[in-house]
């Protein structure tokens, strides 16, 4: 049923409660996981922006980048499934239209993700990330509390 689970991590507690969510779901399906970061396109120009002067925007993007990757790492810890079922990825884009075109073009059956994550003041003006997935997501999503 859910041979293959997509869980969008963004470091918030949400996340890690999604994480321990989708482990279930593998070990009773033995499903596949994808860990999927997305690194906002305006939150990375503005880090590299505001370290640009100091530093260099290769710096910055070196930083970004090991954030972005220390996110997943604590996920797959949470996680704790063997390494032949779990994968990663880092997308840059805005959260909620990377998350979707990534599920459909990688034909998973179910997406799922806390319910609130990190950016929860800008959600107030501008919809949160896990609302727009679960309105244009072409599979399941699950929102975990």
């Amino acid at each position: 049923m859910f041979q293959r689970l997509l869980l969008a991590v963004d470091g918030s507690q949400g996340s890690l409660k999604a994480a321990a969510t989708a482990a279930e779901i593998a070990r009773r399906f033995g499903s596949r996981v994808t860990l999927a970061h997305v690194m906002h396109m305006s939150d990375a120009v503005r880090a590299a922006t505001s370290i640009a002067g100091v530093a260099g925007p290769e710096w910055a993007s070196g930083v970004w980048d090991k954030q972005a990757k220390e996110i997943v790492q604590e996920a797959r810890k949470a996680i704790g499934l063997p390494d032949d079922q779990v994968k990663e990825e880092i997308l840059v884009g805005h959260p909620a239209e990377m998350i979707c075109r990534a599920a459909e073009e990688g034909s998973y059956d179910l997406i799922i993700m806390g319910s609130r994550g990190l950016s929860e003041v800008s959600a107030f003006f501008l919809g949160s990330v896990s609302d727009k997935v679960s309105h244009h997501a072409h599979c399941p999503v699950l929102l975990v509390r």
